[in-house]
């Protein structure tokens, strides 16, 4: 069936889409007037002519119109997701697989309630549709709206998709309260995870990332990078927040340095750039500045994570407070909290503080370190460092004393403790 190919993609759509530039009308000003440089190696161009594209989308392909939304979420390729559009608007069908993909694009563009009502239309034909479901409850998810996004998982009770329901629940349940029990429901999930298709095993590894950096895991952290990819945007995502947690700014720096056309992507390699002084630093925050000015000519509003972000490392800080407060708004994921929580620090605003502190005690929001921001009122440099350095700590004493053993002639059988 059609919907199992991209279920896991559902979740992890809104991850990376507010980073993609949409096919809003932009006019040149000048015939030589350069838009964008792509990648060398980008695909080749998908239309010649505009006939080619106007008879390709009279063919009502929904195959290509799906295969370019996925091409948009793993390679943060923002003319796929333009043509995704474009066919879109151009197709009068109104069959739910179309409004599928319409309710995943206006998703991706940040129009959660047209991408809702449209959910809720597919619903209200077949209660039972798996895509609608997940989406609809990734969607309330995003949002912050927990108890909402747990009662459509639950209706995915069909024996089949029991894998599905348990990463769904298992994602919300880490998020309000339930972290620790969480992570042993991912872990199963995990071990299962090299005989599912690799978009479901993603999907799993992604929550367990969130969920290390999250428990200051750095042993859960390695156990997921060793078999997560590190070439698709949520990937690297997910790789770069872990390690600009702890502190490895040249590793940032090595893994993004070819990526600099994902604006996400770019973001984390500037902070690990700046951490490091590295002059490319100033370089890269200016091509920033110059995509965020594209963003305010074409007036898109899918772009509050990554403004409020470029704002605090070009030390802006009152705009990157408001932009940040403008994000809440719409998304509530960790890397918005953080975002918030950062920019609320920095502008030593204690309102802000006060209602992100109230979130946490009204969700259950597990962040120890976060939270220990909030109550001292500074940020930390370095996150999740402790955490690293307590696990090599345990792993050096652990392993002084398998030695201790083996020398008094014990025999070590468990092999977790084999050396």
């Amino acid at each position: 069936m059609h919907w199992i190919k991209t279920l896991a993609e559902l979740f992890f759509l809104l991850l990376i889409s507010s980073q993609l530039v949409h096919a809003a009308p932009f006019i040149p000003t000048d015939d030589q007037q350069v838009l964008a440089t792509l990648p060398d190696n980008s695909p080749p161009p998908r239309y010649l002519s505009a006939a080619d594209f106007v008879s390709d989308t009279g063919s009502n392909n929904l195959d290509q119109t799906s295969e370019l939304l996925e091409r948009a979420y793993l390679q943060g390729d923002p003319r796929a997701l333009g043509q995704a559009r474009a066919q879109l608007d151009q197709t009068t069908d109104q069959s739910i697989d179309t409004l599928m993909l319409q309710a995943r694009a206006f998703q991706s563009d940040h129009k959660f309630a047209k991408a809702e009502e449209l959910l809720k239309q597919i619903l209200s034909q077949d209660a039972a549709h798996p895509d609608a479901l997940l989406t609809l409850s990734s969607l309330l998810l995003v949002q912050g709206q927990f108890s909402d996004a747990m009662s459509y998982c639950q209706k995915l009770d069909d024996p089949a998709l029991r894998v599905y329901e348990l990463a769904c629940e298992v994602q919300i349940q880490s998020m309000t309260g339930e972290l620790d029990a969480a992570k042993q429901t991912l872990s199963g999930l995990a071990a299962i995870a090299p005989g599912l298709d690799a978009s479901t095993a993603r999907w799993i590894y992604l929550i367990q990332a969130d969920a290390a950096l999250r428990s200051q895991d750095a042993t859960l952290a390695k156990q997921v990078f060793d078999v997560m990819d590190d070439q698709t945007v949520p990937a690297l995502m997910a790789r770069a927040d872990w390690l600009l947690s702890i502190g490895e700014y040249t590793q940032v720096r090595d893994l993004l340095q070819e990526h600099t056309d994902k604006d996400a992507l770019l973001l984390r390699l500037i902070t690990a750039q700046m951490k490091l002084n590295d002059p490319k630093a100033k370089q890269n925050l200016a091509l920033m500045k110059e995509r965020i000015e594209v963003w305010q000519i074409r007036q898109e509003n899918a772009h509050m994570r990554e403004q409020a972000t470029y704002a605090l490392l070009a030390n802006q800080v009152e705009s990157a407070l408001k932009l940040a407060q403008e994000n809440w708004q719409q998304q509530r994921e960790t890397a918005d909290i953080e975002l918030y929580a950062t920019a609320a620090l920095r502008a030593n605003s204690q309102k802000d503080i006060d209602l992100i502190r109230q979130f946490i005690t009204d969700t259950q929001f597990e962040y120890p370190a976060l939270e220990r921001d909030l109550r001292v009122g500074k940020i930390s440099d370095c996150m999740n460092c402790q955490a690293v350095l307590t696990s090599d700590s345990n792993t050096q004493t652990r392993s002084t004393s398998i030695t201790e053993n083996k020398h008094l002639g014990m025999q070590v059988t468990n092999k977790d403790d084999t050396i």
